[in-house]
């Protein structure tokens, strides 16, 4: 029994649980798809996840619009579903904790995302779970579920080094004039 960890290394996936036609396209040196414990792979939602994290990060409502359906299911907000709901749960996120960004996870082999935020101690820590599904191209739901333990067994990846704070949204340079170097809490 051989285990294969995929190209990101978040995720290790034993071979006797693959589907046998997914190890004969790897053989074949094409793209290794995830999969769920059923075997079905679903890269459109990793796709999705992919696009709509990079444009968390770099602020682009815009974009993170155009990849919702009009009726995306936001459970974690009080009121009624829709793009705009959403967008202004995001938009509140980043007037608030202009510093937060998000890294692509699997929480038990479905594409999710962790939010991070620096800590008083200039060390990154997770602070939610942002959980999707879609609808073919869009993304039908974006919950942010209240679940710590889910939180924390989510195979995250970690903030880069070149996810660097803006300017603007590093509070530590405008009081003391150094700009701040983040690092990763340790797990507890």
């Amino acid at each position: 029994m051989e285990a294969l960890i995929t190209e990101d290394g978040l995720h290790v996936t034993v071979e006797e649980d693959l589907d046998p036609e997914l190890l004969d396209q790897r053989d074949e040196g094409e793209s290794e798809a995830r999969t769920w414990a059923d075997g079905e792979a679903d890269s459109d939602l990793e796709s999705l996840r992919a696009a709509f994290v990079e444009a968390f990060n770099a602020r682009d409502l815009d974009e993170i619009l155009a990849m919702v359906h009009p009726r995306v299911e936001v459970p974690d907000v009080a009121g009624e579903d829709g793009a705009r709901v959403l967008a202004d749960e995001i938009e509140r996120i980043w007037a608030n904790a202009p510093a937060m960004i998000l890294t692509r996870a699997f929480l038990d082999g479905a594409p999710c995302a962790v939010a991070w935020l620096p800590d008083e101690e200039h060390c990154w820590a997770r602070t939610a779970l942002v959980c999707f599904e879609h609808d073919g191209d869009r993304l039908t739901l974006v919950a942010v579920p209240d679940d710590p333990d889910a939180m924390e067994r989510a195979e995250a990846e970690l903030p880069d080094d070149g996810d660097e704070l803006d300017e603007w949204s590093d509070w530590a340079e405008w009081e003391n004039g150094e700009e701040t170097q983040l690092r990763v809490r340790p797990p507890l």
